[in-house]
């Protein structure tokens, strides 16, 4: 039920006209007590307040409906400018002589005037206009934001999407490498394959998650692919701090895991070896890798980095903006990730 009077209310926020109403029955009610003419509020200041608004109205929505789309918005400043002034000298001009002419036609025995001379008048235009067009590039700023927001979320699924199907590809590998061994571990890998694939069906579509849970899955991948190596060559994960309570972006860490097992232990290296070490303090996370670099690592650390990696890259932009390092660095023996976040 919250939920959807949350919608429903999210909805009326968003409704263009009731913004416009309620803009222009806040200017009337504080326009009224500006211009009543006793303590008390009475008919005819309703009345003159109404008229009062016609000018304002007139010019504030020739601004928003021609002028601002037309002109400010295709960057004809100067233009825009000049056309700004001259609709504040029209607006006051019509003022005057809705004031002073046209109005004892239509409401006899008032006898209402024009309590403001031109440039008076001209001032509470140029109010009006300011305060409308920035609020409606307030509003253009938000829902370019909410826009950046949407893109932001898709962009991330897109990204995961691309990140499970290779961690899906090598744990079937293991398993399968296993099985053909005919095993008795079989069924217990497959059970700690079938919760890998639960964290990522569930967990992963979140933003953070508990970082306890993120090395939980590391182990259990870690312990998958060590079934692949031989018994010297192991890859070897340290953990140092209190992992309880942090949070992590879920799918950050495996890529680089996955990556060192590649080039590390299956890169053709004499002597193969991958150090991991998670270091965690109140406020930031720490994950140096080392790997051996094998023969089929090529020339370049480009092969090193991938498609996964590069994921992994914008994932950290946009979960951790200006809150990360990531540095990668290759030697003629070894590949070195260093990967520092700030979490809560």
């Amino acid at each position: 039920m919250w939920r959807r009077l949350k919608i429903y209310f999210n909805q009326l926020i968003r409704n263009r006209f009731l913004q416009h109403l309620f803009f222009w029955c806040l200017s009337f009610l504080v326009l009224m007590n500006v211009l009543k003419v006793s303590a008390e509020v009475k008919t005819i200041d309703l009345i003159y307040a109404a008229i009062f608004h016609i000018p304002i109205v007139a010019v504030v929505y020739v601004n928003l409906r021609l002028l601002f789309p037309f002109f400010l918005e295709k960057g004809k400043y100067l233009l825009y400018s000049l056309l700004i002034l001259s609709l504040i000298a029209l607006g006051s001009g019509f003022y005057l002589v809705l004031f002073n002419k046209w109005v004892d036609y239509f409401f006899e025995g008032y006898y209402f005037i024009a309590f403001y001379g031109f440039w008076d008048i001209s001032l509470y235009f140029a109010v009006y206009l300011v305060a409308t067009s920035l609020l409606r590039l307030a509003r253009g700023w938000f829902r370019l934001q909410e826009i950046e927001s949407e893109r932001n979320k898709a962009e991330l699924k897109a990204l995961r999407s691309q990140i499970n199907p290779h961690f899906l590809f090598n744990s079937l590998n293991s398993i399968y490498s296993l099985a053909r061994k005919n095993s008795k571990e079989v069924p217990e890998k497959i059970v700690q394959l079938s919760d890998l694939l639960r964290h990522i069906i569930y967990d992963s579509d979140r933003d953070y998650i508990p970082l306890e849970k993120e090395i939980g899955m590391i182990r259990n991948y870690i312990t998958l692919q060590n079934l692949r190596t031989d018994e010297q060559h192991k890859i070897n994960l340290h953990v140092d701090g209190e992992v309880k309570e942090k949070m992590v972006a879920p799918m950050v860490i495996l890529p680089f895991v996955e990556n060192s097992f590649k080039h590390g232990l299956k890169g053709g290296a004499d002597n193969a070896f991958v150090n991991i070490l998670l270091t965690v303090s109140d406020h930031k996370l720490e994950l140096e890798i080392a790997n051996s670099k094998g023969k089929s690592a090529g020339e370049t650390d480009l092969r090193y980095q991938g498609i996964g990696i590069e994921n992994v890259r914008k994932r950290l932009e946009m979960l951790y903006p200006g809150r990360h390092k990531l540095k990668i660095t290759e030697t003629e023996q070894t590949f070195t990730v260093d990967l520092q976040i700030e979490i809560n």
